[in-house]
């Protein structure tokens, strides 16, 4: 009996070990068969090699050691990385269900990246194609993924980016990604220098695959319809000195095929003397501007128009300015950028109390011309009594006592004005008074 039973015993292990034998070989089969496949699915350009190659369960999976993938310019290596097919029977050897990378690395002419690890899912790899611009033709798309230890540089900008740790959702073609990411370093040291520094930030309603193709080849990007929201926080930005501070930057935008509404914030916000066009600070007394900062406008990117619903500037130690207006030859959304320094002025309204930064500046001005301050006011209210403008009687009484009354300035030009020239006109009312007219000048202190 006990002889029989070694006998069984015996032949179930053989048989057991040759099943495993054959399973084990089959898998190396199906893996071998399935690289194949998918090095012809990518093109003939690709080379695809590693050191060892650990297949899953019946084929399901694979794991490989000393990656090396290259296509075209492209150079991609990772210590480890392992593969997961779909579940179902599709065939399509170019889409993943889950890919994961240890110790990555990925070489270009746009730029490198490494990162310490990394797991997408739902991946379709890109297909070669005679016209790649032709309809259908399979793109780079994940629809999640997870990394840490991120490295960058970024060919088109000169720039480092580095990040603790990003998440990523719906990275496609034409398709709006959400982005997250903590502990974000930008830097380059290309003159002017600037090292931008983030704790967070998240972005929802970029199409980044977009925004990626626009870097390395230069495409313009097109803005899709829907909204866009960017949240970053504790931002910091230095130079060869300190810049800026701010502890939150909020931004809402909606897109239609018509207009660009946009709403944005910046809290607590700090601008230090080294910052272009705030050098003036230090001579009024200030170490640095400290407030709020919020803008509400309209674009029509076909006619150029942009509305401004409001634009204020709030500092409790120097004064709050609100803006709105409407304006022409806009080049973007944002009239705070270089973009839009010659749109054209058709209407301004301004209204600003002050906390203290008046005095300081008349104070300043009248040093310089070596005059106490109720002289110099007294000086530039008597060179203009010639303009017969009842608005100069009301704005030198106000500017006398500016903690006290609101002042309130209406500009509507003959004809629509660039905003540089009127900035300029504003600058040479104290010697041309007559120029008050020419940008339809009102104001009143109340």
């Amino acid at each position: 009996m006990k002889k029989n039973v070694l006998v069984t015993v015996s032949g179930i292990a053989i048989l057991g070990g040759i099943a495993w034998f054959g399973a084990h070989h089959a898998e190396h089969v199906m893996v071998d068969k399935g690289i194949e496949r998918f090095k012809q699915a990518l093109g003939p350009d690709v080379s695809f090699t590693y050191s060892r190659a650990k297949p899953g369960l019946l084929g399901r999976s694979v794991r490989f050691y000393g990656l090396v993938f290259r296509q075209g310019p492209e150079t991609m290596t990772a210590d480890e990385a392992e593969l997961t097919k779909p579940d179902t029977q599709d065939s399509d050897v170019t889409r993943i269900n889950h890919l994961s990378f240890r110790n990555f690395q990925l070489a270009d002419p746009a730029g490198s990246l490494h990162l310490k690890t990394v797991e997408m899912d739902d991946l379709a790899l890109p297909t070669k194609a005679e016209d790649p611009t032709a309809p259908g033709v399979q793109t780079l798309s994940i629809g999640y993924a997870q990394a840490t230890g991120l490295h960058g540089f970024v060919s088109t900008l000169q720039s480092d980016l580095s990040a603790d740790t990003a998440s990523m959702d719906n990275f496609g073609a034409n398709e709006t990604s959400h982005l997250q990411a903590r502990n974000v370093l930008l830097s380059t040291d290309v003159a002017p220098p600037r090292h931008i520094h983030a704790d967070s930030v998240v972005v929802d309603g970029v199409a980044l695959a977009d925004l990626y193709k626009t870097l390395t080849t230069g495409a313009p990007y097109t803005t899709h319809p829907g909204t866009r929201d960017v949240t970053i926080d504790q931002l910091s930005m230095d130079g060869t000195a300190p810049l800026m501070r701010a502890r939150r930057v909020l931004s809402h935008a909606n897109h239609t095929d018509t207009t660009e509404q946009e709403v944005t914030s910046v809290q607590e916000l700090e601008l230090l003397p080294a910052v272009p066009n705030m050098g003036w600070l230090p001579s009024l007394g200030y170490d640095r501007f400290v407030g709020n900062v919020v803008l509400n406008d309209t674009y029509t990117p076909k006619t150029g128009a942009l509305h401004v619903e409001t634009f204020s500037v709030d500092s409790a130690n120097m004064g709050r300015l609100h803006m709105n207006g409407e304006f022409g030859q806009a080049n973007s959304a944002s009239m705070l950028t270089d973009n839009n320094a010659d749109m054209q002025v058709i209407s301004m309204a301004m209204t600003y109390i002050d906390h203290g930064l008046v005095p300081k500046a008349l104070g300043a001005v009248a040093s310089a011309r070596g005059l106490p301050p109720q002289a110099f006011l007294a000086f530039v209210q008597s060179q203009s009594a010639t303009a017969q403008n009842p608005a100069f009687a009301g704005f030198f009484h106000w500017l006398a006592n500016p903690g006290k009354q609101t002042l309130s300035v209406g500009i509507k030009p003959i004809q629509p004005m660039p905003l540089m020239l009127v900035v300029a006109t504003l600058g040479n009312l104290a010697s041309m008074p007559e120029l008050a007219q020419k940008i339809g000048l009102s104001v009143q202190a109340h």
